[in-house]
């Protein structure tokens, strides 16, 4: 199923799962590196945007973060929420548009140790966000993008990912960023701004 890569309505999306569209879980690999490099532990407040049907966000609960799971599409976090009961009392989803909603009350500023966008920070208004993302963290805080690169696109993908000038231009208002290949010819990758300031 072809997705368009630009910003689309809930309505849309809700359509496109009701469809049958899924992103695909993470394998064992992407979740290693993940672990690795934002170094996540158990007891950490995690928020997963754009968290789809859920997955990288059940992930994260069960190595012991406490997660809070947001997508804007109310079919998605439906799907979420009856498949990923494995989470258990540390993983709770919430149907919410980070483009246009009001900040949830339950992100204090401060508070968050990680932030995980997977395949959703394309989708967003992305000043806007990495404003808030920067408050909401910890001063040690991680956000964690995973994305593709859009020069190893092919023509007329769906994702056509971020430029390599739109992710060198994400080190601003960090104190570290680092980048990590998921695949064999550097596509995708894991992009970690560590430190906001």
């Amino acid at each position: 199923m072809q997705v368009e890569h630009s910003r689309r309505s809930p309505a849309y999306w809700n359509h496109l799962y009701e469809a049958g569209y899924r992103v695909k879980e993470p394998e064992a690999f992407e979740r290693q590196m993940f672990r690795n490099y934002v170094m996540a532990k158990a007891g950490q407040l995690a928020v997963d945007v754009g968290t789809g049907r859920g997955h990288m966000a059940a992930h994260m609960a069960r190595w012991g973060l406490m997660v809070l799971a947001y997508d804007f599409s109310s079919v998605a976090i439906a799907d979420a929420r009856t498949s990923q009961q494995s989470g258990g009392d540390e993983l709770t989803f919430a149907e919410h548009d980070f483009t246009t909603d009001a900040i949830p009350p339950e992100l204090v500023p401060g508070t968050v140790d990680v932030i995980s966008c997977r395949h959703s920070f394309e989708f967003l208004d992305r000043a806007r966000f990495l404003t808030d993302a920067r408050r909401w963290l910890t001063s040690a805080g991680v956000l964690q993008i995973t994305t593709h690169r859009a020069r190893r696109m092919p023509p007329g993908a769906a994702h056509q990912g971020l430029r390599d000038e739109e992710i060198e231009g994400l080190r601003r208002g960090w104190r570290y960023m680092t980048t990590y290949g998921l695949d064999g010819d550097d596509s995708l990758i894991g992009i970690v701004l560590r430190g906001p300031r």
